[in-house]
């Protein structure tokens, strides 16, 4: 057999696993992402340790400003076609093909646009007429259309050890590595850029060796049938992307175009100093409940089940993070950042009462595209996008602080919406994820008794770097404490994060 011929065996729809064999696959699945996000994080934490002192906050805000109008093109031009490929019931080769080829076909064009449409779209970000990132950046399109579809696949089968290598090695090789050379060499911007073309490419490439699926189309009456199934979950989910999309962004486009790059550098540091903690636990989650879900979407207490424990297990991890992110923001900023930045102490702040939330509602988007309702889900996106830019249009009154407040107000409503969505499964649904929230309490709040005082005592007695690690060691303690004893309301929690420790099986 051929890798094309496995390839398409394996495509064409694996059967239904038992639910004990599935819950193994997700919580395997759940070691093999928490790994990955954990190496991830550390490479990120590194990126913003060394690139802060690289470069200046004006220099940051540029390139976050190109990349925003990048982003809007891959959603675009993706399509949701790899989602797509992980949410259908069945799968053909055929169905592979037709969709790497919409995929790739949609990056070119898109790119193409973009490359020639950048001297009218920079001075909408923000950027010089002639600035080159944008056209630097329609690489990216194109790349991440050759990508999307073999990372679709990865996902689908549960391949979650591979994911986290063609992850680690883009981020790790690609985007730190060629940042951290470049903006050494005084590239200032253009080190981020370059990073992120660096990143795709090696992406793509590392993809497709792992999966080797087929390219070569099918006839054309076969491409066209192929192409309306992918297309009609994709569709539906793209809309709900951009949605997404302007939500994640709009926060960004209101501060570089009404407070300049130099703003949107300090905001962007304190939104990626929240989104550290809340990628390490909301996407691992995600990556896993998705294709998971998907595979019982048709058992709706099982579902019910599955989103509970998960909305637990968020809160358990994230509210004593919260507290410890709220508590040394000061020393975090002055540790990670460097002394010229203090103007992200506030929003950082103001960020981390938001972890939670900001970190839940991927637990409901992954119920929402799991079962398929991507259009009652694309118009809560939209309406979170609308959320967060009147919020942030208002708040920019009172400055970068300002945004910080309305972007959080944002996240609060759009996490109750996403929430009340979710409900639809089960009747009480909400009532227990609330339930299930509530019981990670007493935990935050013996966090935040140790925590606090720690903090208070150790300011201007030792360095930053003491600080932060003898306020978290204490605060990390005094939560494992409050665990140990309220653990009865903790049993099936504690027993996914003993499963998850066992050794991932091969395959994985």
């Amino acid at each position: 057999m051929t890798p094309a011929d496995a390839a398409r065996a394996e495509a064409a729809a694996p059967p239904p696993a038992p639910a004990r064999s599935m819950t193994r696959s997700a919580v395997r699945g759940l070691s093999w992402s928490l790994l990955g996000a954990l190496g991830q994080a550390l490479l990120q934490l590194v990126s913003i340790v060394v690139l802060s002192r690289l470069l200046s906050a004006e220099e940051f805000g540029t390139a976050v400003a190109a990349t925003v109008v990048m982003g809007l093109a891959v959603v675009l031009g993706q399509l949701g076609i790899g989602p797509a490929l992980v949410q259908a019931r069945s799968l053909s080769g055929a169905d592979v093909s037709t969709a790497f080829g919409v995929a790739t076909a949609l990056g070119v064009v898109l790119a193409a646009g973009l490359f020639l449409s950048a001297p009218l779209v920079n001075p909408l970000v923000g950027l010089p007429v002639d600035s080159p990132f944008l056209r630097l950046l329609s690489v990216v399109l194109v790349l991440g259309g050759l990508g999307s579809v073999s990372l679709g696949l990865l996902q689908r089968s549960l391949r979650f050890r591979a994911l986290v290598l063609v992850e680690l090695s883009a981020y790790g090789i690609g985007y730190l590595g060629t940042t951290v050379v470049l903006a050494s060499a005084g590239a200032g911007a253009a080190a981020l850029v370059w990073g992120q073309v660096v990143q795709a490419l090696v992406t793509a490439v590392a993809a497709y060796a792992l999966v080797r699926h087929p390219v070569r189309l099918p006839p054309w009456a076969e491409t066209v049938r192929s192409a309306r199934r992918v297309l009609g979950f994709g569709s539906a989910y793209s809309l709900s992307q951009l949605g997404n999309w302007v939500g994640l962004n709009g926060d960004n486009l209101v501060v570089t175009s009404t407070l300049g790059p130099a703003a949107l550098g300090v905001y962007s540091r304190a939104y990626q100093l929240l989104v550290q903690p809340a990628n390490l636990i909301g996407t691992v989650a995600d990556k896993v409940l998705f294709p998971s879900l998907s595979r019982i979407q048709d058992d709706r207490d099982r579902l019910a089940r599955a989103y509970v424990l998960a909305g637990s297990l968020v809160a358990l991890l994230t509210l004593p993070v919260s507290v410890l992110l709220f508590v040394l923001a000061p020393e975090v900023v002055a540790v990670l950042l460097g002394p010229g930045w203090t103007a992200v102490v506030v929003p950082l702040q103001v960020f981390a009462v938001v972890l939670l939330p900001r970190t839940a509602y991927k637990i409901s988007g992954s119920l929402t595209r799991a079962t398929g309702a991507v259009l009652g889900g694309a118009w809560r996106q939209w309406l979170y996008a609308a959320e967060v830019t009147l919020g942030c249009a208002v708040g920019s009154a009172w400055g970068v602080r300002g945004v910080a407040v309305g972007a959080s107000v944002a996240i609060v409503a759009h996490f109750l919406t996403m929430l009340v969505f979710s409900a639809r499964i089960s009747p009480g649904l909400v009532g227990r994820v609330l339930r299930s929230y509530a019981r990670s309490l007493p935990v935050a709040a013996a966090t935040a008794a140790v925590a606090w005082p720690v903090a208070t005592a150790l300011r201007g007695a030792a360095p930053d770097p003491v600080v932060v690690l003898g306020t978290a060691a204490s605060g990390v303690l005094a939560a494992a404490a409050a665990l140990l004893a309220t653990r009865r309301l903790f049993r099936d929690e504690l027993a996914v994060l003993a499963t998850a420790r066992s050794r991932p099986a091969n395959g994985v």
